[in-house]
């Protein structure tokens, strides 16, 4: 399939943004929005690929942009250095074919949730600590959203994030194209869509179709926990 006019958000641009972003763009992805408000820094370059020691200290959109131009400038890349909030999102999220999850704290996992399905955009999700992974994508009105699997948010910071607990970079990049992936089946409409979990310390990975909880508080009949700003205002 032509992926050029395929228009795809990446909200994150870290471990997992970096290698999702590189193998969107090698598949033909046309145009590229990469959010993210943060800047490189030197623990970020073990696993965050597309940045190196002369980008530390600049935003890390402005660095990606310059990393995606000397190889694919025929490439639309839309740089957005903003924090991730309500507002943004609802203007932004309908610009797009659909959306990729780099985020790392569990909390703004969640509140990109809830806005995706809101707005009916598919995205893929993705999250990694140590040696374990997994990646979700999620049609919103036809599969499982992270909701129907984690009903409750847990609390802030009960999750540690990768940089805090721990992470191969070689295996943060494998989530982070396995995402790449399930992004290129959704724009491609190639179901069944499925949940994978991987253990690269056991050597094993899985996969399953979840099940739409019909009660779900973001694509079920259930009501909402919460959709405002405050996951926006953790830091991290």
């Amino acid at each position: 399939m032509d992926y050029k006019n395929v228009k795809i958000l990446v909200v994150g641009v870290g471990g997992l943004g970096c290698p999702a972003s590189l193998a969107l763009v090698d598949s033909g992805v046309g145009t590229l929005g990469l959010m993210d408000f943060d800047r490189v820094e030197i623990s970020n370059l073990h696993r965050q690929i597309l940045y190196g020691d002369h980008d530390l200290g600049r935003p890390k959109v402005e660095a990606a942009v310059d990393c995606f131009k000397s190889r694919y400038p025929e490439v639309r890349i839309v740089p957005i250095q903003d924090k991730m909030s309500s507002e943004n999102l609802q203007s932004l999220i309908p610009e797009y074919d659909l959306v990729i999850d780099g985020l790392d704290r569990l909390e703004k996992k969640f509140f990109l949730n809830d806005w995706c399905v809101k707005l009916g955009k598919p995205y893929v999700h993705a999250g990694v600590v140590k040696l374990e992974g997994q990646v979700l994508a999620v049609a919103p009105g036809q599969t499982a959203c992270l909701r129907c699997l984690l009903p409750k948010i847990p609390p802030p910071f009960a999750m540690p994030t990768c940089q805090e607990a721990g992470v191969l970079g070689a295996f943060s990049q494998t989530i982070g194209y396995l995402q790449a992936h399930e992004a290129l089946r959704l724009a491609r409409k190639m179901g069944p869509y499925r949940l994978w979990k991987v253990d690269a310390g056991k050597r094993i990975s899985r996969s399953i179709i979840p099940d739409r909880n019909p009660n779900c508080s973001a694509c079920g009949r259930g009501k909402m926990e919460t959709l405002n700003d405050d996951a926006c205002a953790i830091p991290g």
